[in-house]
């Protein structure tokens, strides 16, 4: 690019030299010969038996003397009033012819001496041009070498950055260029990073420890109570009690994994989840829950699927949308279908205004009349994103929703037998 431009810029800079210097030299001569004709009409007006100037430089003739100096022939029959030039063997001339009353005057001005002058000059000019296209294309080579090249450089280094690179240092790579001084700044800044994350790690540790161990304990408090002799009521309120604290593990688990920042790849090495068990413990744990709101919860199962997900992870979609369906349906059923290609839950509720179907994904975001505090959807939503599962929505205020979670081809293999329930 530079080169071209380089070029480019010395054709156009030889074409503005070579045009203003012909422009000169016609200009020139124009006003010498002009000159000189207007002195030798001025003698002839006052002796016109003057003689004609006849020099190295000079000549001058009269058609009515051809007889006693005669035309060249080079001169005759060319028109008057205009500005010519010839080359007469190595000699070049710029001659006008002027009609006077009764005669015509030639005059011609030798040129060769002032053309050499003027191509010496073009010579020295079109050189200095041309050196100074060279020296300009050279400095810009250093100019993006020094400069240009290291930026480049260190753009394409940082855009292969991966997340959990760490002790990435650039300062040493590019000392002595002027984007040291960047590379310094971004250094510090991975400093300050690494040190943040260190930070990050040590509390989540930490925090996963001391969430988990509560939850463990409530879990085996409520096991030993089933094992008691207690109500039906009781046990109802124990199956309760162990539902939400198994979602809440399934949280806990879920936002440890989002603040770990580890995502599973989507491989062979990832256990398939056969979707039919997973729908059927899920559906069991919100029967209490839809029965508490005196909805019916049915299950269909069109096609036995099974994906290459986690099975926390499963559980945390279906849960959340069958809890969420059920929290704002006031009658009628919640319906969970197993597709060839996903799952979906489906209520007789209240439906989703237009305008918030693109909103209740959102963090913390929840409809006016909801209890709850916007986390669900929004692990839904980040959860799919992760295994690219598609998300949509099919919804009429008054009627219902359905959610649809469709699986991508990649991740799903069909089992055999299909059953109904």
């Amino acid at each position: 690019m530079l080169l071209a431009v380089g070029i480019i810029s010395t054709l156009c800079y030889l074409a503005f030299i070579v045009t203003i210097v012909n422009k000169m030299e016609d200009t020139m001569l124009a006003t010498l010969i002009g000159h000189e004709a207007d002195e030798l009409i001025t003698e002839l007006a006052e002796d016109p038996a003057v003689r004609m100037p006849k020099t190295d430089s000079v000549n001058a003739y009269l058609l009515s003397r051809d007889n006693l100096n005669p035309i060249p022939d080079y001169l005759r029959g060319l028109a008057p009033n205009v500005y010519n030039r010839v080359s007469v063997g190595d000699k070049t001339y710029q001659f006008t012819i002027i009609d006077l009353n009764d005669d015509r005057l030639y005059l011609a001005f030798e040129t060769t001496d002032i053309s050499k002058l003027r191509m010496t000059l073009l010579v020295l000019l079109v050189s200095g041009g041309v050196l100074s296209t060279i020296v300009m294309v050279l400095s810009g080579f250093w100019l993006f070498k020094k400069y240009l090249l290291p930026v480049s450089q260190l753009a394409a280094e940082l855009a292969d950055l991966k997340p959990d690179d760490r002790k990435i240092r650039l300062e040493e790579k590019y000392e002595g260029y002027e984007v040291g001084t960047i590379a310094r700044s971004f250094d510090e800044f991975m400093q300050r990073m690494d040190d943040f994350v260190e930070r990050e790690q040590s509390f989540t540790t930490a925090v996963s420890h001391e969430l988990r161990t509560p939850v463990s304990v409530i879990t085996t408090a409520t096991d030993l109570l089933e094992l008691r002799g207690i109500t039906e009521k009781q046990k109802s309120a124990v199956r309760r009690i162990k539902s939400a604290t198994r979602y809440m593990a399934q949280v806990i688990e879920t936002l440890l994994y989002f603040a770990r920042n580890t995502q599973e790849t989507l491989d062979k090495t990832l256990p398939e989840t056969n979707l039919h068990e997973v729908s059927s413990d899920v559906m069991k744990t919100y029967e209490g829950h839809a029965a508490d709101r005196q909805l019916t919860l049915k299950y269909k199962c069109k096609s036995r699927i099974k994906a290459r997900i986690s099975e926390n992870h499963l559980e945390i979609i279906l849960g959340n949308l069958i809890r969420n369906a059920i929290d704002n349906t006031d009658e009628g059923e919640v319906k969970v279908t197993l597709r060839e290609n996903g799952i979906s839950v489906a209520d007789t509720g209240r439906g989703i205004e237009a305008n918030e179907i693109n909103q209740i994904f959102k963090l913390n975001y929840h409809s006016p009349d909801s209890q709850g505090c916007g986390l669900g959807l929004y692990l839904v939503k980040n959860i799919c994103d992760i295994y690219g599962l598609k998300l949509e929505i099919k919804s009429t205020v008054g009627k219902g929703s359905e959610f649809f979670v469709l699986f991508p081809e990649n991740i799903v293999s069909q089992d055999s037998g299909v059953s109904t329930s």
